[in-house]
């Protein structure tokens, strides 16, 4: 083995390591994402700032705004120009409507109880993939799901009598939210498998950018800045929200699925609720053991859906 090739794998191996230690990162950021939503509408006297359409559009605007000037150049390279249609499927379901739904939910919600739910997203990619793209399910990935709709079914119908920050609409919203990550995962599978994932990013912020600064303007965000003393403090956590929470957590997330696997990437998933539970108990938020216990039932079944998805996936590949 030459010198050079030797580097070249020196470095390729120390490039992998850096990606799997960048998924705890990772999981820290997108779980602080759910309280810097909670601080970007209220101030520390729980007085509302902006609205939670305000903090949805400010949001993505943000994110879009990284991503627009990438935009033309892959409307260039478009394989087909029905692609531009799932990439709005995307922009649309994965990335705009969910701002709206989540911020919407946690105006009375608790973050940590928002992050728990999130963790849903991988059963109804499973679920979408089966009803709508015709994708194969195992019976330990039904096992799975079914483990997880119960963890769900608990948290609504257990946690709700308690004074916990648990409303039922709201929940309603984020299990709606993460309906839509589904539909935007499998058209991102099925139909846009030839694009790299930072240019799935590109189309779908810079798609989403416009309505979301249609919306800023709409709801008259400018106005609060003008009127509102807590206005840049609030800004500052949308700021680190679209910025870090949304542009650049994608783009790191975008680097682990390259230096890895998507498989190894979405282990985030089990940290996420954990760690955003964690952070809403520093700041305050009072949580019951059946909440506590219904997100370890939650995860569980994640793990068996994703733990038998990788392992099809493996046969799949040696076949």
């Amino acid at each position: 083995m030459s010198f050079s090739m030797g580097f070249t794998l020196n470095l390729h191996m120390q490039n992998k390591q850096l990606s799997y230690l960048l998924i705890p990162l990772l999981a820290c950021i997108w779980g602080s994402s759910f309280i810097l939503m909670k601080r970007g509408m209220f101030d520390a006297n729980q007085v509302i700032v902006f609205s939670a359409e305000q903090v949805a559009s400010i949001r993505i605007s943000l994110a879009g705004g990284v991503f627009i000037p990438f935009f033309p150049a892959l409307v260039r390279k478009l394989i087909q120009k029905k692609d531009l249609l799932y990439f709005s499927v995307v922009g649309l379901c994965g990335n705009l409507i969910p701002a709206f739904l989540f911020t919407y939910a946690e105006q009375t919600l608790d973050s940590g109880i928002a992050g728990i739910m999130n963790s849903f997203t991988p059963i109804f990619t499973i679920l979408v993939g089966v009803m709508l793209f015709g994708t194969r399910i195992t019976k330990y990935q039904l096992f799975g799901t079914l483990i997880g709709f119960a963890g769900i079914s608990w948290l609504i119908i257990l946690s709700s009598p308690v004074k916990s920050g648990f409303q039922l609409t709201p929940a309603l919203a984020i299990l709606f939210a993460t309906l839509l990550y589904g539909v935007s995962l499998n058209t991102i599978k099925h139909k846009l498998s030839l694009y790299n994932p930072f240019e799935i990013a590109t189309g779908g912020f810079s798609i989403a950018f416009l309505p979301a600064l249609f919306f800023f303007f709409f709801f008259d965000t400018t106005r609060v800045f003008n009127q509102n003393p807590q206005a840049t403090q609030s800004f500052t956590y949308i700021l680190i929200l679209g910025l870090v929470g949304t542009a650049f957590a994608v783009i790191l997330f975008n680097r682990i699925i390259a230096q890895t696997t998507a498989i190894a990437a979405s282990t985030v998933t089990y940290f996420i609720p954990i760690i955003a539970v964690a952070i809403g108990i520093y700041n305050g938020e009072r949580f019951a053991w059946q909440q506590l216990i219904a997100m370890l039932v939650i995860i569980t079944g994640v793990v068996i859906v994703n733990v038998n998805w990788a392992k099809s996936n493996k046969k799949d590949q040696i076949a």
